[in-house]
């Protein structure tokens, strides 16, 4: 009876045992490993365009040319006839002096001449009576080369008269400020009342000359642009407005300061009035033997060493590859790749400094995790 009795205590230990064997060892702490869960990317398809290899530049709409004009002698302003914004005509009398000086000035230059017209006339008539009497013996020769010198010499003071007039009665026009090109009046430095020197500016006029683009480029885009190439320009004020212009200008010197090279467009002679001076507009040049770009946000870019490089989307969906790429340039809106991607291939754009070749990822799809 007492080994009937051992055995059974042994079988139901033995179950027992069996049966409580997992718990001991989950209070033991030994659990299994759980599957990391898929980190989500965001991601965006490469595509490859020749619009990005246009290069743009943002300039100010201007007149070709801009005079300063200003009175071609000094004095007091009387009146100005113009306002900014009108358009002149050539010829058209833009402001006038008070040409009360101006008027004594041309009186005194008629008085000498007639002064210095009757001294000619009375030496040349010494030397036509002298002229005989040197041929007769009656004077010498001594005498008659007085006579002839007082001649030439009042007949020079007379050219010399004549000159000082017709000056005075230039300056007397000179009172009235004219322009041989019309024009549009675009500031007013000066007004009535107010004393200016000679050819200071009084009105800054923009001719009819027609209008251009100025626009600032670098030096490393400059080399690259020709005077006499196709340019595209967009206003900002007006998008519905393109143009097409004419590269006319390239300084031959950069700006010290920007170190940048001042550019010309010309604007056709076409062009709306609506393109108003002081506008901002984009010009842009196409640029052929670029190659295609492929433009991506900033943060898709990973620096691997000292190259950059991304983080590609494996054909599996659940992996990255690190892919070395090369940049064309660094833009405001972007990173501009021209080699080490394929047309289609999925990039991640957002978090790529926490990637691993390793780390299963998946495609975000814009949900909450």
């Amino acid at each position: 009876m007492v080994a009937v009795r051992g055995a059974g205590s042994a079988r139901w230990a033995g179950t027992a045992l069996a049966v409580l064997f997992p718990f001991v060892l989950a209070g033991c702490g030994v659990k299994e490993e759980e599957p990391v869960p898929a980190r989500p990317v965001r991601v965006a398809a490469v595509s490859f365009t020749d619009a990005h290899a246009e290069r743009s530049f943002t300039g100010i709409v201007v007149p070709r040319t801009e005079v300063q004009a200003g009175f071609r002698v000094g004095g007091r302003i009387a009146t100005r006839l113009v306002e900014v914004g009108d358009r002149v005509k050539p010829g058209q009398v833009l402001a006038r002096l008070d040409s009360t000086d101006l008027e004594l000035a041309l009186k005194g230059a008629e008085a000498r001449l007639a002064q210095a017209e009757a001294q000619a006339t009375q030496t040349a008539a010494n030397l036509k009576r002298y002229t005989p009497l040197l041929a007769s013996g009656t004077v010498s020769q001594a005498q008659f080369d007085q006579v002839k010198a007082a001649s030439d010499a009042a007949a020079a003071q007379k050219r010399e008269a004549e000159s000082s007039l017709a000056i005075a009665r230039n300056q007397r026009s000179y009172s009235a400020l004219t322009l041989e090109q019309g024009g549009v009046i675009t500031a007013v430095l000066a007004d009535a009342g107010q004393t200016v020197s000679e050819g200071q500016t009084v009105l800054r006029i923009a001719t009819d000359q027609g209008r251009e683009v100025a626009i600032d480029v670098a030096e490393g885009d400059v080399a690259r642009l020709t005077v006499g190439g196709a340019a595209t320009i967009a206003l900002w004020a007006d998008g519905d407005i393109a143009l097409t212009g004419t590269l006319r200008e390239i300084t031959p010197v950069a700006d010290p300061a920007s170190r940048t090279f001042r550019l010309r467009v010309t604007l056709p002679a076409d062009a709306p009035d609506t393109v108003r001076l002081g506008l901002t507009a984009r010009v842009s040049f196409p640029d052929a033997n670029s190659p295609a770009l492929a433009l991506l946000p900033s943060a898709a870019l990973f620096q691997q060493g000292d190259k950059p490089a991304v983080w590609v989307l494996a054909p599996s969906k659940d992996r990255v590859q690190l892919r070395p790429v090369e940049v064309a340039a660094y833009r405001p809106d972007g990173v501009a790749v021209k080699a080490g991607l394929k047309e289609g291939e999925l990039v991640v754009t957002a978090g790529a400094h926490r990637l691993d070749a390793n780390l299963r990822v998946r495609v975000w799809d814009g949900g909450l995790p």
